[in-house]
């Protein structure tokens, strides 16, 4: 419990009536105003603080954070309180406004703010309160929905590439797993810097070492973003003289006379990935640990097929033709039938290489 001892203007001013206390109190801040336009905005500010329903065009100068107090928002060039502005050209201090409406009069506070970098904050965002409702602290963000909407719709209109009359390629649905996938690895981490610190500037000249963090990764996903493309080019064509390949950067056409060998090849994780992923499951807790168990065991023991095509010129074709669970992907068995029918040479032995499979189709330069 604390005490404090009534100054001589603290008495003077308990002692005044109503209208007079607050005449003293706000002394040289204190304007009287009128019509229809203040009417309005004292009328919307008393039930907003009663919690009354209010109009559309009243609602959206709600503050966002739901302050709980008659709060109403206004750009600085907005009817009626443009008129102001002379009011706070030399000071930021609070107005207060008198309006002689039927009955008592009403007191309006009118406060000019300006924000800034220090209004946010890492992990909090903006942090100040009342906070301003979105539109006008963020006014190009009503548009993001339609921007998004209209990226969807140019990817669903886009053609699909031409394919050649019994071309081989990869299904529509490994397709768009993989741009989905590619979607999943950069927007995220692109767009968490400025989540996190609440505002595009603000994570420029604040937020700056977040950068350093999410967008390495984001280098992870735009290398995704490459593959889904190669995937959605890739295509390739048996024909009597040889193989055609179409991939991102072109067509390719590789005679069987120019074809030495070929042999099964499995494709497995490099073993300085694996050894990491024990690393991580060994080095958890809990139920952490179990989960990084299971997918260092999956990592470790996971493979896929290719196809290994060495030329007469020492340079080899390597073609991805199974996934991780054994599905073949783009008709191996023509390809075979076809290497043997015209000669080529099978070497029965599998070949086993280390690579991180992000490339299902390797030519040689």
């Amino acid at each position: 419990m604390g005490f404090r001892l009534m100054t001589e203007r603290a008495k003077r001013l308990a002692g005044l009536p109503l209208q007079d206390y607050i005449a003293e109190t706000v002394k040289g801040r204190l304007f009287a105003v009128d019509g229809p336009g203040w009417e309005s905005v004292a009328t919307n500010a008393v039930a907003a603080a009663r919690k009354q329903p209010l109009g559309r065009e009243w609602q959206r100068r709600l503050p966002s954070d739901k302050y709980p107090s008659g709060v109403l928002f206004f750009r600085p060039d907005e009817a009626p309180v443009n008129r102001l502005a002379s009011l706070f050209a030399g000071s930021r201090e609070p107005v207060y406004l008198r309006l002689d409406a039927a009955g008592e009069p009403l007191y309006l506070k009118v406060e000019y703010r300006a924000y800034s970098n220090e209004d946010f904050h890492l992990g909090g965002g903006f942090s100040s309160a009342p906070t301003p409702p979105t539109d006008f602290l963020f006014p190009g963000r009503k548009w993001s929905p339609w921007v998004a909407a209209a990226g969807l719709a140019l990817y669903v209109l886009l053609p699909w590439p031409k394919r050649p009359p019994g071309a081989q390629a990869f299904r529509r649905w490994r397709v768009v797993a993989t741009d989905v996938v590619a979607l999943l690895m950069t927007v995220p981490f692109f767009a968490f810097p400025f989540f996190i610190t609440g505002g595009t500037v603000q994570a420029f000249t604040e937020g700056w070492p977040l950068f350093f963090f999410f967008w390495p990764i984001l280098l992870i996903g735009l290398v995704l973003v490459w593959l889904a493309a190669w995937v959605s080019a890739f295509a390739l064509q048996v024909t009597p003289e040889g193989l055609r390949i179409w991939t991102d950067r072109g067509e390719r056409a590789f005679a069987y006379c120019e074809m030495e060998c070929f042999q099964p090849v499995v494709t497995r994780p490099p073993k300085w990935l694996i050894a990491l992923s024990w690393l991580a499951a060994l080095s958890g807790k809990g139920s952490s640990r179990i989960g990084a168990t299971g997918r260092a065991m999956i990592l470790g023991s996971s493979a896929w097929g290719s196809l290994a095509i060495r030329l007469k010129n020492g340079r080899e074709i390597f073609l991805g033709i199974t996934d991780q669970l054994g599905t073949d992907m783009i008709g191996a068995d023509a390809i075979v039938d076809a290497l043997r029918k015209a000669g080529v040479r099978e070497v029965d032995e599998v070949r086993e290489i280390r690579s991180l499979g992000l490339e299902m189709v390797r030519l040689p330069e």
